[in-house]
Formats: structure tokens, C-alpha cells, sequence
């Protein structure tokens, strides 16, 4: 058995860093390394594991097949390093290491605020980002806490519950005397201020399910306290995730649930493999907690695949 040192970490980083960025070159930008520097690692990486690792493809290069199997060891690798890089200030001081934390803006000011408020004797850095960020930073050791929502969360999520999305109208509309808003309530007449991208491609597929298609805004947002506003000076009617009302409502709107109901899956990533710190289990089950009330249809469970039920996105 060959000594566990012969494969150099450092090495080992460098590997991952040419699969992530595709080139030598990018590779040693980003460790401020000159190229040759990356190559004599990569040669040194290939004579300790006997094979070639990292091929040349186009204009840049690509790992073998040796290489991506390599490679998926490299990056725990380089996730831990990075998480152990970011324990040394308050380690060098004599604090406990802070928690780092990613989540979706609309999380950050209601469940996430509440659940930090909750712990005793832990310093909490909070990360802004939308789920394909937040779990990004996770894989790549940046965060310890990921707060995600998803059509259908990562295996190994912790669901906290379902996030209905809900209709904002004017007070005086048409609709605002209903118990709930059917999608083809609202006409070809009415336009929709359906929220970013993303949002407004999800509520246009929810919509095309009931052989309905919107009027959409022109305007595209994710700021949930513009939409309401739009709503308030009757440029339209919005749809929004029920956490956004939570953080911010206008008294001059109405909000009605929407007929069939949409909603989105709040869940928390944590490492997979990796030491996970002791407040990520104690902030887990803070948002637990609160999700119990914050939440439609909490559950507090792992996520192991989709439900035996009927889904509506």
C-alpha cells in the first residue's frame, strides 16, 4: 500500500481547480501560480497515480476518466481546506468558528433572522443567494448552512415546508372579494407581475396545465416590496411567495390564495461529508421550529424523493 502522503493535497486542489475552470491557465490565475507552476503539479499528481489525469480538449483541456474519479476526491478535499482556512481568524482569537450560512432573500428576513435570534453563544455570517448559489457554496466548503427552495429539494435536504405562492391584488379590484383566485380568473384583461425568471416561467407552466396562458408585466423582479407597490398603483396583479408577505405587506392590498395552488419546497442542505459544526444542527432545528408556523404544510423531514402524490409544480 502506497504511503497516504504520496498524493500531495495541494496537488490534489490543483486538480480540482483545472476540472472547475477548464484550462491550466484559469486554474493558475486563480492561485496566483504560473502556469508552468500547474503543470509540474499535474505531472507530479500523474506519476503518483500511475495514469494520465488531464487531457487536452479543444482549446483548453478536460480530465480522463481516471481524472474525474479523481477529481470528485479532490473537491471534498478542497471544500474541507476551504472550510478549515475559514476557522482560523476566530480560532487565532479564541472564538468558537462563526457559522456560515447561504439562503434566498426572502428566507434571510423571516425564518433565517428568527432562527439565529434563537441561538445562544454563536456568531452567524449570512450569504444572500439564490439556491443554485447557495448550494454551489455549500459543495465548495464556503458555507456550512444551505437555504434552498426547489420544485423538488436535493436528496439528503431537510424539507421545512411547503412556500404557497399567493395573489396580491389593488383593495377594490374585481377579485379581491373571492376566497381564492382560479389562473383563469384573470383574463386576458389582467396582467400578472409574476416576479424574475424563474418565477415567471413556473407560473406561466402552472398556468399552461389549466390551458390557460397570462398576461405577463414587461417588469421583471425579484423585489418582492417593488411588486406590491406595482399592485397598490394598479399596474397589475402579482403572485408571490407567501415568505415575501411574511417580511413585507402593504395594508392597501389583498392577497388571496391561488386556485390550484402553487407552491415551492423550503429545505436545508447541510454537508454531506464533512464535519458538520454543532450550531448547523441547533440552527436546523430552530428553522424547524419555526417552520412550523411559518410555513404551509411543515414536515422537518429528510428529503429521500418525491411524494406518492399529486404535485402541482
Amino acid at each position: 500500500m502506497r504511503p497516504l502522503l504520496d498524493l500531495d493535497p495541494r496537488s490534489l486542489v490543483v486538480l480540482h481547480l483545472i476540472e472547475r475552470t477548464g484550462s491550466m491557465s484559469a486554474a493558475a490565475r486563480e492561485l496566483g501560480w504560473t502556469h508552468p507552476a500547474i503543470s509540474q503539479h499535474v505531472k507530479r499528481l500523474e506519476r503518483s497515480a500511475g495514469c494520465v489525469l488531464v487531457e487536452r480538449h479543444g482549446r483548453g483541456v478536460r480530465l480522463t476518466a481516471a481524472g474525474e474519479v479523481l477529481g470528485r476526491h479532490a473537491a471534498e478535499i478542497a471544500a474541507s481546506l476551504t472550510s478549515a482556512r475559514d476557522c482560523l481568524p476566530d480560532l487565532a482569537r479564541g472564538h468558537t468558528p462563526r457559522l456560515r450560512v447561504a439562503a434566498f432573500p426572502t428566507a434571510c428576513a423571516t425564518l433565517l433572522v428568527d432562527a439565529i435570534t434563537s441561538l445562544t453563544g454563536s456568531q452567524v455570517d449570512v450569504r444572500q443567494a439564490e439556491p443554485p448559489e447557495a448550494l454551489a457554496a455549500l459543495a465548495d466548503g464556503s458555507v456550512d448552512v444551505a437555504i434552498t427552495f426547489h420544485d423538488e429539494p436535493p436528496r439528503g435536504a431537510t424539507i421545512l415546508g411547503r412556500d404557497p405562492v399567493l395573489v396580491a391584488v389593488p383593495r377594490g379590484h374585481a377579485l379581491a372579494s373571492q376566497e381564492a383566485i382560479a389562473v383563469q380568473d384573470f383574463g386576458s384583461s389582467t396582467t400578472v407581475i409574476a416576479g424574475c425568471p424563474v418565477c415567471q416561467e413556473r407560473f406561466v407552466r402552472h398556468c399552461a396545465r389549466e390551458s390557460f396562458q397570462p398576461v405577463l408585466h414587461h417588469q421583471v423582479t425579484d423585489d418582492y416590496v417593488l411588486m406590491q407597490a406595482m399592485v397598490a398603483a394598479g399596474q397589475g396583479v402579482a403572485v408571490l411567495p407567501g415568505l415575501s408577505l411574511a417580511a413585507h405587506r402593504r395594508p392597501d392590498i389583498v392577497v388571496l390564495p391561488l386556485a390550484p395552488p402553487l407552491y415551492r419546497e423550503v429545505a436545508v442542505s447541510l454537508p454531506a461529508k464533512r464535519a458538520i459544526p454543532a450550531s448547523a444542527q441547533d440552527l436546523l432545528n430552530a428553522l424547524t421550529r419555526l417552520a412550523s408556523t411559518a410555513l404551509h404544510m411543515p414536515m422537518g423531514r429528510p428529503w429521500s424523493g418525491p411524494p406518492h402524490q399529486d404535485r402541482t409544480d
